[in-house]
């Protein structure tokens, strides 16, 4: 019995170490280098430099083709590139390889990060590559990046790849302030609607920061229109941000920074501008700090002051900060839960 005992522990631990040899992705340096070559030669194209990783045993298997393209690389083309890395990725097995393609011009960047999974949307990954072309044209001063949406067998979506996919960013030029942010959403607004499920991060020049941020859609014509007011009157010097559908509760975060550091600034600017942003008709996270976004948690909690949503309730953590008779004025004048 014993012996017999042995003898199928032995059997089966040669099934699981030969199954485990069958498992192990295979080398594909050669695939891969004949791929980033093909796509060197097509039109629109400066040079490919490729990456080919094989080390199970260290958890790393991948493969990189990085694409410098040319500034004026069209959108047909980037598209032909797109298809041909999309179509290279079946010709081949890469089952448990993780798969990464850049597309870039400086720091200008479009990238499909397919993670280990085969990637089943080809066609929308092709009409944001040719996109981010067109978008390279809309903006010529500016630095563009867009990450492609990427979409699984069956709709999975590892946790591991969060944040590597649909997003996109366009730092504006030095020069440029708050009404040239406004102006890159109007664009993306009349001219990309199939972006617009994206997290989109609008910056603009050091010397006037005024940053938008949105996720799953672009600000309205009102929202873009508060912004315009909040950042027009520097009665009190102050820096804005603007976030649709952020960290927080609220659908919408009007932050604003004060230049000085006197909470007494950001209690008086915000007893000028939360008249203008109760207007709004959905509830809206208004604070006002030395920091631009301060004192608001991971969690989007407020510790600490000056934070009041209109048509709504702030999540404040009452353990680490109490709000002073000033700010509770303000509390219970636009929040719907008032305190005492």
């Amino acid at each position: 019995m014993i012996v017999r005992r042995t003898g199928l522990v032995v059997s089966t631990l040669a099934t699981v170490l030969l199954s485990g040899c069958a498992a192990t992705p295979p080398d594909r340096h050669t695939e891969v280098a004949r791929l980033a070559d093909e796509i060197s030669h097509m039109p629109g194209v400066n040079s490919v430099s490729s990456k080919t990783t094989n080390l199970p045993n260290q958890g790393r298997v991948s493969l990189t083709i990085d694409a410098e393209t040319a500034v004026d690389i069209s959108a047909d083309e980037l598209g032909a590139v797109v298809s041909r890395y999309l179509r290279g990725l079946r010709e081949a097995d890469f089952t448990g390889y993780r798969t990464e393609f850049d597309a870039h011009d400086g720091w200008n960047v479009f990238a499909i990060d397919g993670g280990r999974l085969p990637i089943v949307n080809d066609e929308e990954v092709i009409a944001q590559a040719e996109d981010w072309a067109r978008l390279r044209h809309d903006f010529p001063t500016a630095t563009v990046t867009l990450r492609a949406n990427i979409a699984h067998p069956d709709g999975r979506q590892p946790i591991q790849e969060w944040g590597h996919f649909r997003t996109g960013s366009i730092q504006l030029a030095d020069d440029t302030d708050y009404r040239d942010a406004a102006a890159a959403i109007t664009t993306l607004t009349n001219r990309y609607p199939e972006l617009a499920s994206f997290t989109w991060t609008i910056s603009t020049g050091v010397r006037h920061p005024g940053d938008i941020k949105s996720t799953h859609r672009y600000p309205t014509e009102q929202e873009l229109a508060l912004w315009a007011q909040i950042n027009t009157d520097q009665a009190i010097p102050h820096q804005s941000k603007l976030t649709i559908g952020g960290r927080v509760k609220a659908p919408v975060w009007v932050a604003e920074k004060t230049v000085s550091h006197d909470p007494a600034d950001a209690e008086a600017l915000a007893r000028r501008h939360l008249p203008l942003v109760a207007a709004l008709p959905q509830p809206v996270l208004y604070t006002a700090t030395d920091q631009i976004q301060g004192h608001i948690n991971g969690d989007g909690r407020a510790t600490g002051p000056l934070a009041v949503t209109t048509r709504g309730c702030t999540d404040r953590d009452y353990r680490v900060y109490q709000p002073p008779t000033t700010e509770l004025a303000l509390i219970n004048t636009y929040e719907s839960c008032k305190r005492s």
